[in-house]
């Protein structure tokens, strides 16, 4: 467990950890293509190591360089794996690989994880990749992992699939359809929801030389297209930062994080303007964020439909600010790791939060301030980040379990903040 205890001041300069969604992306797609490619200062979380052995089990071979802090990936065809492939409790690798293990040339692959990844939801992917000639199913037949996937051959133009559950299940579809032989229409049945993260996948795509339009109501995928082996550096996660940034602006603080782009097709640096609209001047250069704070708050109303990952962090704030915060369009949040709207009412309310919480968001009045609490984080490491800002600031001790859950995407969070002078230990 986490011991976290009022701070009161936090200093110094620190690399923001490479982006999760990004790496994922960038090392599958080395599995694609043909040669070696080579993915600098990916990063080093059990969610994106779960891609690295997922693809291995697809027949990949993956070198891991942490000397050099580089992954050699020399990809091409897929292999029928020899076992079942355990994503463990990464939805990103499961949702992904489900639609690429068709690309196998016999048989099945199996694709399981964790209690929690054997929960979520797959059903509207493998409607979808039915419309292709590609059969996959629950083996439970209720739309959940375990997942069987028999090899295939894509046949069809046009794939309709809702966008409002997953964007994962879209990134799934446009990077397998590339190899269908003709080009492929992608049609969205409802508004696309974390619209951020496909453009991501776009981002990756082009670099591995792959072409899709966007269109007004979904994308084109070109067909006969062929991944090419490319060498690519990873940039600074701001979902990650997001904890770093919420610290910062929460308490007396002078704290530059480097390696987070300006430009980023991140949806999550909208962070950086959203503490600004809360009232933080914070300063943003090409390549990095500067913060001196505390920043007196103010309460204000946040759509979360392309952001749910912020949540979290979003909610700390809220009870440190003044007036009411509103977070709403954040349904699709209650199928991450835990019910993170559930997860934040409870857990908060347990420090003192004025917090109400309803079917897509959250309404905080701030209190200013907290008191320290035995909290539970459901095995999600943002809920273990989160708390633990919430922790820094409160009155008293803070007691945070499962935090090893960190490993899935900020591995050394916990250095991290001790380096910046947070009052914390692992006991």
């Amino acid at each position: 467990m986490l011991i976290v205890r009022k701070t009161d001041y936090l200093e110094g300069k620190v690399k923001a950890p490479p982006s999760k969604s990004y790496t994922h992306r960038a090392v599958i797609g080395a599995s694609l293509a043909n040669g070696i490619s080579k993915i600098y200062s990916p990063l080093w979380g059990k969610d994106c190591l779960s891609s690295v052995y997922s693809c291995r089990k697809l027949g990949t071979k993956i070198t891991l360089n942490l000397k050099d802090d580089v992954w050699i990936v020399e990809g091409g065809e897929y292999k029928t794996p020899d076992n079942i492939i355990d994503v463990g409790n990464s939805g990103t690798t499961l949702r992904i690989l489900t639609s690429l293990s068709s690309l196998i040339p016999k048989g099945y692959a199996i694709l399981t994880g964790d209690s929690s990844i054997r929960k979520r939801p797959m059903q509207p992917l493998l409607d979808a990749l039915k419309q292709i000639n590609i059969n996959a199913f629950s083996s439970k037949l209720d739309g959940t992992a375990p997942i069987i996937v028999e090899s295939g051959e894509i046949d069809g133009n046009l794939v309709r699939i809702r966008g409002d559950i997953s964007s994962q299940f879209i990134t799934s579809l446009l990077m397998l359809l590339p190899f269908n032989k003709e080009d492929t229409k992608i049609e969205l049945t409802t508004p696309l929801k974390s619209k951020p993260y496909i453009d991501i996948t776009l981002d990756i795509l082009d670099k591995f030389g792959i072409k899709v339009e966007v269109l007004e109501d979904g994308f084109l995928v070109y067909g006969n297209q062929k991944y090419k082996n490319i060498d690519y550096t990873v940039e600074g996660d701001y979902s990650s930062s997001s904890y770093l940034i919420a610290a910062g602006v929460l308490i007396n603080s002078n704290i530059e994080i480097i390696n987070l782009f300006e430009n980023s097709k991140q949806g999550d640096k909208k962070i950086v303007e959203i503490v600004r609209e809360m009232g933080a001047d914070i300063k943003v250069k090409k390549d990095r964020v500067i913060l001196n704070g505390e920043y007196n708050l103010e309460g204000i109303d946040i759509d979360a439909k392309d952001i749910p990952d912020l949540v979290p962090t979003l909610a700390v704030l809220g009870c440190f600010a003044e007036g009411k915060t509103k977070i709403y369009n954040a349904e699709h949040v209650r199928y991450k790791e835990s019910d993170r709207l559930r997860a934040c009412y409870t857990e908060l309310k347990k420090m003192g939060a004025k917090i109400e919480e309803r079917k897509d968001g959250l309404i905080i009045e701030g209190v200013k301030k907290l008191k320290g609490a035995k909290l539970n984080t459901y095995h999600d490491h943002r809920l273990v980040m989160a708390f633990t800002i919430a922790g820094l600031k409160a009155e008293g001790e803070t007691i945070i379990d499962n935090e090893e859950s960190v490993k899935i995407s900020f591995p050394n969070f916990i250095e991290v903040m001790r380096s910046l002078g947070a009052n914390i230990e692992v006991k």
